[in-house]
């Protein structure tokens, strides 16, 4: 018995259906693509991230350190004052009155008379007296005593005259209508001048000068006789007036 294959059952629109149901669904894709991309276009941009805030510590401070407070000083132990020792009453001492007893003066001793011995005769010679010497002269009477300082202060105005009697006026101080002292000191001896120096200025070179040229040639007098051999200080004056010659 031969087989009957039956042949599939087809509806009769089948062959239309599908080009119709496959056309739709590209469309639908198409349509679904071109959504994407336009949304992909106009899709709103995400929001920025929030800004970070960063805050910035400032350091701490150091824990300051606290010095352990000093030790109080023990205070030391006030010691207990010693008593004063007391001293003891010294014992009163007894007086007992003894009665004096009565002094017997001692007997007076009985005196006894001597006779003077007999003259006896001088059988030598009688010598000569011889005369009183005469009384000695008296001694002649002291020089009376050498005031040095009076003598000094005498010398020392002579040497004051005669050193300013040797000033010569610079000429050139005269017509610049210069004056004034000046205070020279040297050593003065027997005649001979040595250290002349200006103690005090007259306010001008050419006056100091001056002055010194003066005492330095100025004639001297003669040497006192208590002064000779003796080194003497002078400090003088030299004055320079206009008036003068």
């Amino acid at each position: 018995m031969s087989a009957v294959h039956a042949a599939p059952w087809r509806e009769p629109d089948d062959a239309r259906r599908w080009p119709a149901a496959a056309a739709l669904a590209l469309v639908v894709e198409a349509a679904l693509i071109g959504g994407v991309l336009w949304y992909a276009r106009h899709a709103p941009e995400p929001p920025p991230p929030p800004p970070m805030q960063i805050v910035l510590e400032a350091p701490r401070p150091a824990p300051k350190t606290v010095a352990p407070p000093a030790p109080k000083p023990i205070p030391k132990p006030i010691p207990k004052p010693m008593p004063k020792p007391q001293p003891k009453p010294l014992p009163k001492p007894v007086m007992h009155h003894v009665a004096p007893r009565p002094v017997v003066p001692p007997p007076l001793p009985t005196p006894k008379v001597v006779a003077p011995p007999a003259p006896v005769p001088d059988t030598h010679p009688a010598m000569p007296v011889a005369a009183p010497a005469p009384p000695a002269p008296p001694p002649p009477p002291a020089p009376p005593a050498v005031d040095l300082a009076s003598i000094k202060a005498d010398f020392e105005a002579q040497l004051r005259s005669a050193i300013q009697a040797a000033v010569h006026y610079p000429t050139a101080a005269r017509l610049m209508h210069l004056t004034g002292k000046t205070l020279v000191a040297f050593t003065y001896r027997d005649g001979q001048i040595s250290g002349v120096r200006v103690v005090t200025s007259g306010g001008s070179d050419l006056l100091d000068n001056a002055a010194m040229d003066a005492v330095r040639r100025a004639p001297y007098p003669a040497t006192p006789t208590p002064l000779q051999g003796r080194s003497m200080t002078f400090d003088i004056w030299v004055r320079f007036h206009l008036n003068d010659s």
